[in-house]
């Protein structure tokens, strides 16, 4: 058998539960960074601002009739008016109950609706009553929640990519992408497994190992996913009305002002492919989550590790993950301890009593093995978590929180005092600077404010070297940080993002599915009432 293991200190708690007040609000951020372009209906020159009063009106009932998102990030606010506090948003395509009549029109033509399960949202250029129009059936593809990864996401291979506002026409494209032809003459490369290639339970814990399924997202007839077949989504190849050459998503804006260019590397997640064009002029497009086309050749797939952390629900403390490939396993008595034929992988977990051995002045470590193998580990060939002995004041039976080392990059998840999960995570590179100054992570207690399906993020946390895409399972903690799932990275345990804290896509899933508050059916991000039941987020050295 195969076991995992690492080191780290006992942890002490915090007496109280504060968060660091280095941050400003959220709520300025969440309406400049995570609504860009979702301005919402504008009040008119010289119109009464509305007195701040929320109307109380009945929830909408799930089977009743749909309001349904016609851009990225459509705002819900609290009240019926444009300066309501957002409550959070809605992706683009979304469905959502509303109720049978608009609540008002005041500065909103189309009404403003009360949504399912709170919230208004202004029906015009935004949201729409109308589920049949071309538009919204066009985006009305679901992330996938029970997923690893929600979307199929890619990377911009080689130079950089043209993300286009509206679907390009051969010339728009040649003067777009010089060197168009180039881009489509790269061969075809045989894929493994990805993340979602991991069987996960219903409440999102790995199940078994990676399998490549014929079902599987990518998979050709042939039982092979290829660089080439896994932006080749089932159904029609042609596009789907009212897709067309100069048709755009996003509006009624100029094309150049939707059109995007994507340095290398960069991260996007896409919902759909068809073919434009014939023959040799036949080329493959995405629709991009907010509406965007790309196309498919400038793109290799990126799948997401498999690798995930261990579940602790049934075997708890201590654990440890291996700190390189190689890592031995060792028979250890008399005064002597002798390596064994046994290597472990890079990150492995490995399950520990919490008994060691000092041989030679080298600790070792007793693994939970079968009893007959009796197998050690040394310690500085791990990094380990270990049993804890005390706990924070906020660690109550049913509190769900989130235990970070930034020393170690460990992440543990709790409630009360019952280990759940743990895993290795990657936080600000600085791991114990300051945060205000450069790539560090906060350190404090902190509750979750907001939690997002997908969000872009920050370029910084890849050195501003591209942009990252439609980052999945983002949960925000204190303003400028998140927990996010890191599709683009392959390896953790070491800190490399700036003031994120990275998991990997299988991690972040499970982290956001367990989490508190849960989403509300057909959002994008919701924003955490102070009244709502939350999860803690411990951060510390």
């Amino acid at each position: 058998m195969r076991r995992k293991i690492s080191v780290v200190r006992a942890l002490g708690g915090p007496d109280k539960l504060s968060a660091p007040k280095i941050f400003g609000p959220l709520t300025a951020a969440l309406v400049v960074g995570l609504c860009t372009g979702c301005s919402g209906p504008e009040e008119p020159a010289g119109e009464l601002p509305d007195d701040g009063t929320i109307p109380e009106v009945p929830v909408p009932p799930a089977d009743g009739p749909k309001l349904v998102a016609l851009k990225h990030q459509v705002v819900v606010r609290d009240r019926p008016s444009i300066s309501g506090q957002v409550l959070g948003t809605l992706r683009a395509g979304a469905r959502v109950a509303r109720s049978e009549e608009p609540y008002s029109t005041r500065n909103c033509a189309g009404g403003w609706y009360p949504i399912r399960p709170r919230g208004f949202v202004c029906a015009g250029e935004e949201a729409s009553t109308d589920l049949d129009s071309a538009v919204s059936k066009v985006l009305a593809l679901e992330p996938d929640l029970s997923a690893a990864l929600p979307y199929r996401y890619g990377q911009v291979a080689r130079g950089a990519a043209v993300a286009y506002g509206t679907l390009p026409s051969a010339k728009e494209q040649q003067q777009a992408e010089p060197k168009l032809r180039s881009h489509k003459s790269r061969k075809a490369k045989q894929l493994g497994a990805g993340a979602n290639d991991v069987p996960l339970d219903e409440g999102g814990l790995a199940s078994g190992p990676p399998v490549l399924l014929p079902e599987a997202a990518g998979v050709a007839a042939d039982g092979y996913r290829t660089t080439a077949s896994y932006f080749v989504f089932a159904g029609d190849p042609q596009p789907p009305a009212p897709l067309h050459v100069g048709v755009s998503l996003l509006g009624e804006q100029p094309a150049a002002k939707d059109t995007r260019v994507l340095k290398r590397r960069s991260g996007v997640a896409v919902t759909q492919s068809f073919e434009i064009g014939e023959g040799q002029a036949a080329r493959r497009f995405a629709v991009m989550p907010d509406g965007r086309f790309i196309p498919t050749d400038r793109l290799v797939p990126a799948l997401g590790t498999t690798w995930h952390g261990v579940d602790l629900s049934k075997t708890g403390l201590p654990v440890a993950f291996a700190l390189r490939g190689g890592v031995g396993l060792y028979e250890v008595g008399k005064g002597k301890a002798t390596r064994t034929d046994e290597d472990l992988e890079q990150s492995e977990a490995i399950l520990l009593t919490g008994r060691f051995r000092t041989v030679s002045s080298m600790r070792f470590w007793f693994t939970r093995s079968d009893p007959q193998d009796a197998l050690w580990v040394r310690h500085k060939d791990i990094i380990m978590i270990p049993k804890r002995n005390q706990y924070p004041d906020f660690a109550t039976p049913d509190q769900k929180w989130l235990d970070i080392s930034l020393a170690n990059q460990t992440l543990v998840a709790w409630i009360g005092k019952k280990p759940l999960y743990a895993t290795l995570i990657s936080t600000g590179q600085d791991r114990l600077g300051d945060p205000k100054t450069g790539p560090s992570t906060a350190q404090g207690v902190f509750r979750l404010l907001a939690k997002h399906v997908t969000r872009n993020v920050d370029d910084r946390e890849v050195g501003q070297a591209y942009s990252l895409g439609e980052v999945p399972w983002v949960m925000d903690f204190a303003d400028g940080f998140s927990i996010t799932g890191a599709y683009w990275l392959k390896r953790f345990g070491e800190a490399q993002s700036y003031h994120n804290i990275a998991a990997s896509p299988i991690d972040a899933h499970w982290l956001w599915q367990w989490s508190d508050p849960q989403l509300p059916a057909g959002w994008n991000h919701v924003v955490i009432d102070d009244e709502a039941k939350n999860t803690v987020v411990y951060v510390h050295k």
